[in-house]
C-alpha cells in the first residue's frame, strides 16, 4: 500500500538517504527531473513549502520510491499485488515496472500543478467525515450540495470518508456530520476539492503530460483507484484510468477488499505514515499491516515478516 497527501512531514526520507548511498543519489535525481531543490523541501528547510501541493504530492512519491527501492535491494521483495491511495497510485504503478522513475516522477509533477491550480484558493475544500456510515455521508451531502458542487471524494473505510467541493455546500455539510453522533469532522489543508468535478482542468493537464510517457506490463497486480480492479496491460487503457483517477472518487475500502479476495494477507504500508494501515484495521482486521518508512523499520521487516 502507498500512500497519498497527507502523510508529509519535515525530516521525510532524511535517515534513509543519510545511510544509504544508492538513496541519496535516487534523491539527486529527482532535484535535476523537477528542476528545484525537493531534497530541501523534504528536509524542512523551506518554510511551509512541503505542504503546498505542488511540492507535496513530488515529496510523497520521492519518498515510498526510496523506501521500496531499499526494500528491493535488501530482501529481493516480491510484491503480490499493490494499491496507491490517489497520489500512491503512481507510485504502486511504478514500484510494478509499468513507468520509471524519471517519467512517474514527471507525471506526478504535472498532476500536482494541474490540481494546485484547477480552483482559486480558498474556493472549495475537503473534509474528512469519521464515524458515520458512507451512506449516511451521501445523504448529508445530498443535502448540503444545493445546487452546488459537492460529493464524495474519498471512501476510505466503512465508516471513514471524505467530502470534496465547492466552499459553501461544504462547509453545511461539515456542520450536519458534526451534528451526528460519534462523528469527528476534520477539514483537510488542502488547496482545493480533489477527486471532483471541479478537476477537470487538472485531468486536462495530466492529459497532455501523459502522451509523452509510454506505460510497460505490470509485474504485479496494481489496483485502480477508479474501479477497484486491476490495471488492465494496454498503455491506453492505463492513461485512461489515471485520467479519470482525477474527477473521481478514491474507493480504497474497495481497493483493499478486492486484494484480500486475491490472497493478501501481510500488507506492507510503503511510505510516509501510517494512515493506510489504520484504515486497513477498520476494513478488516483477520489481515495485519507493517508500515515502512524509515531506516530502522526497514531493518525491523525481516524479523517481522518471519
Amino acid at each position: 500500500m502507498f500512500p497519498g497527501q497527507g502523510a508529509q512531514f519535515p525530516g521525510m526520507a532524511s535517515d534513509i538517504v543519510s545511510q544509504d548511498d544508492e538513496s541519496y543519489r535516487i534523491l539527486e535525481s529527482a532535484d535535476r527531473i523537477l528542476g528545484y531543490p525537493l531534497s530541501e523541501i523534504m528536509q524542512g528547510k523551506r518554510g511551509d513549502e512541503l505542504n503546498h501541493t505542488v511540492f507535496t504530492q513530488p515529496a510523497i512519491f520521492v519518498h515510498s520510491m526510496l523506501v521500496w527501492r531499499l526494500l528491493e535491494r535488501k530482501f529481493k521483495l516480491g510484491a503480490m499485488v499493490a494499491a496507491g491511495h490517489s497520489l500512491g497510485e503512481y507510485s504502486a504503478l511504478c514500484a510494478s515496472g509499468a513507468l520509471d522513475f524519471a517519467d512517474a516522477l514527471r507525471i506526478v509533477k504535472a498532476r500536482a500543478e494541474g490540481m494546485h491550480g484547477a480552483q482559486p484558493l480558498g474556493s472549495c475544500g475537503m473534509a474528512a467525515v469519521i464515524g458515520i456510515p458512507v451512506e449516511r455521508v451521501r445523504e448529508i451531502v445530498s443535502s448540503a450540495r444545493e445546487g452546488s458542487i459537492l460529493d464524495l471524494a474519498n471512501l476510505n473505510s466503512p465508516d471513514q470518508s471524505v467530502i470534496s467541493g465547492k466552499i459553501e455546500p461544504l462547509e453545511r455539510a461539515v456542520q450536519a456530520a458534526a451534528r451526528e453522533k460519534r462523528s469527528r469532522v476534520v477539514r483537510l489543508h488542502v488547496s482545493s476539492a480533489f477527486h471532483t468535478s471541479l478537476m477537470e482542468s487538472a485531468r486536462d493537464t495530466l492529459s497532455e503530460c501523459l502522451k509523452e510517457i509510454h506505460f510497460g506490463e505490470t509485474q504485479f497486480a496494481v489496483i485502480a483507484n477508479v474501479n477497484a480492479e486491476p490495471y488492465p496491460g494496454q498503455d491506453r487503457d492505463m492513461k485512461s484510468l489515471l485520467l479519470d483517477q482525477v474527477v473521481s472518487p478514491v474507493l480504497w475500502e474497495d481497493c483493499v477488499r478486492k486484494m484480500i479476495g486475491m490472497g493478501a494477507q501481510v500488507f506492507l504500508e510503503i511510505g510516509p505514515g501510517r494512515v493506510l494501515s489504520g484504515l486497513l484495521k477498520r476494513i478488516d482486521r483477520s489481515v495485519s499491516a507493517i508500515s515502512v518508512s524509515d531506516f530502522q523499520s526497514i531493518e525491523n521487516l525481516q524479523g517481522a515478516l518471519l
